[in-house]
């Protein structure tokens, strides 16, 4: 076999770069399992929240309670506006996705692969 074989030029690569492959592939590994317990821990606070809803707009359509939804969508808002200003958007989201890559990504070897991982998990999840 020569040395520009294709086989042989990968064996080389692998061999010259298993450390660096070996963190890229934990930070990976560990992106997708964080990303597939956001999605599972996603759903699961969209049903409780759904099912509160439900509850409340049950009782206030009955006549038991009385409901201010604009004073609930304000007070909900406020901790996730991110940017202060005053609404939920596109801004907001790379905000917190920022934060959290900081606090997820903290030491771990190969952070690299981490974010791509994430995502993969939490969309295939």
């Amino acid at each position: 076999m020569s040395s520009s074989d294709p086989v042989d030029v990968v064996k080389q690569y692998i061999e010259k770069n298993k450390d660096a492959l070996s963190q890229i592939s934990f930070g990976g590994v560990m992106g997708y399992c964080s990303g597939l317990a956001f999605r599972k821990a996603s759903r699961f606070a969209a049903v409780i929240i759904g099912a509160g809803f439900m509850g409340l707009q049950g009782a206030k359509s009955l006549g038991y309670i009385e409901v201010d939804w604009n004073k609930i969508k304000d007070d909900a808002i406020k901790p996730l506006d991110a940017n202060k200003d005053g609404k939920l958007d596109a801004d907001d989201a790379q905000i917190w996705w920022q934060k959290s890559q900081v606090v997820l990504k903290d030491s771990i070897p190969g952070a690299g692969g981490f974010s791509a991982g994430f995502l993969l998990g939490a969309r295939r999840g």
